[in-house]
């Protein structure tokens, strides 16, 4: 019954724009319950271990009902139209995978789902502390819905290395990164989030299998961050306090 209610809720937030805007976070992943099977369950949890179970039931129920509502549809149809730009690399060719991935920093991709899908299995397994899932074309989905609700958003990327072979014998990656970025609600919160990535390589293909983020904070403190309002909303605010006492 709780997950009726939330859904209820999130077709009210659906409704309104601004509202919208607040599920940012939520918005980034669909359901966990479509994790492939090819995803073991350790993986999972390692990724997810930062959260409680309430708080990735919350994202699960309403990044699905959001989904079903159609929001970010058009977005995504035309980032999902966009042919590749660049063509396959070649076997052993880590060092052109990063330069790729580093090209895809520079365009935000974390929050704009605009990637190169030319270094990614197309059934690639992406988590987070809150959820996971398998599907570029699913990743691309759920970011499209973020865009519109978003003001200023910043990805910097800080470090990007090649950490060698796992003991099953791929290449990893780690990149890490910051993003902050405004929130298009009355009060602006600003979400300020330090994080790390680990690209996990196919011997074969040389493409991106595994897409796991690290977050320097837990999905629910982040989730309070868009409680609190941002230094220039409380100066905007105190601003139009002043105005208002000076004409009176």
């Amino acid at each position: 019954m709780p997950g009726v209610f939330m859904c209820a809720n999130a077709f009210d937030i659906a409704k309104n724009s601004r509202a919208k805007s607040s599920c940012w976070l939520l918005l980034r992943h669909r359901s966990a319950t479509y994790v492939v099977a090819k995803a073991s369950r350790s993986t999972i949890t390692k990724a997810r271990q930062k959260d409680n179970p309430l708080t990735i039931g919350i994202v699960s129920v309403m990044t699905e009902t959001l989904r079903l509502l159609g929001v970010g549809r058009d977005r995504y149809q035309a980032v999902a139209a966009t042919p590749p730009k660049n063509r396959p690399l070649r076997h052993g060719d880590v060092a052109g995978l990063m330069r790729r991935i580093t090209a895809d920093f520079k365009q935000a991709y974390l929050v704009t789902g605009v990637l190169d899908d030319s270094i990614y299995d197309p059934d690639c397994f992406f988590a987070d502390p809150t959820v996971a899932f398998s599907g570029v074309d699913l990743w691309k989905r759920n970011l499209a819905l973020l865009v519109p609700f978003l003001e200023q958003p910043l990805v910097e990327l800080r470090d990007i290395r090649r950490l060698g072979r796992n003991d099953e014998g791929a290449e990893v990656v780690r990149a890490e990164w910051r993003l902050q970025t405004l929130l298009r609600l009355p009060w602006r919160p600003l979400i300020d989030i330090d994080g790390a990535t680990e690209y996990t390589l196919n011997p074969e293909s040389n493409r991106v299998v595994r897409h796991v983020e690290s977050w320097g904070v837990s999905g629910t403190q982040a989730l309070l961050q868009m409680l609190r309002p941002s230094r220039s909303s409380s100066s905007s605010s105190s601003s139009n306090n002043n105005n208002n006492s000076s004409k009176r």
